[in-house]
């Protein structure tokens, strides 16, 4: 869960930077980052990775219980937890680029002036904003 709050905040760091792409066209993307959390092929492949891991470490955890002593059983915990941070820190850190580089291809072909996140809007022009969300997870499988 932790993963998907930090990787929802990358996300929208990486949209405000796509935005900053200043094509000339007038219309917006607009870009749902929990969708693509939830339904990317990439995104779902990553969580399910961190997720097995996390399961084998407390498998392994839950077996050293009474071989090991409480500091030793410590001590294995805590390098699960690091191992575990650094694989969740390199899995975003890969998600994020290539979520990046998915919102700069469709930006470039549509011609779009900017992207904002899906959030609620008091006033758009009808035609000035284009959901690409799609259009991004179908990228990144």
């Amino acid at each position: 869960m932790r993963y998907r709050r930090a990787a929802v905040i990358a996300l929208a760091l990486a949209v405000v930077a796509a935005g900053a792409s200043g094509c000339t066209a007038g219309r917006i993307g607009l870009v749902d980052t929990p969708r693509i959390l939830a339904e990317s092929a990439k995104a779902l492949r990553y969580q399910k990775e961190i997720d097995d891991r996390e399961s084998a470490m407390t498998a392994d955890l839950q077996m050293l219980v009474n071989r090991l002593s409480k500091e030793d059983l410590d001590a294995r915990r805590q390098q699960y937890f690091r191992e575990l941070q650094g694989l969740r820190a390199e899995l975003e850190a890969s998600l994020n680029r290539e979520v990046r580089e998915a919102i700069h291809q469709v930006v470039r072909e549509k011609r779009l002036r900017g992207v904002i996140l899906k959030g609620p809007v008091v006033y758009s022009r009808p035609g000035t904003t284009v959901d690409i969300t799609q259009e991004v997870i179908d990228r990144l499988k």
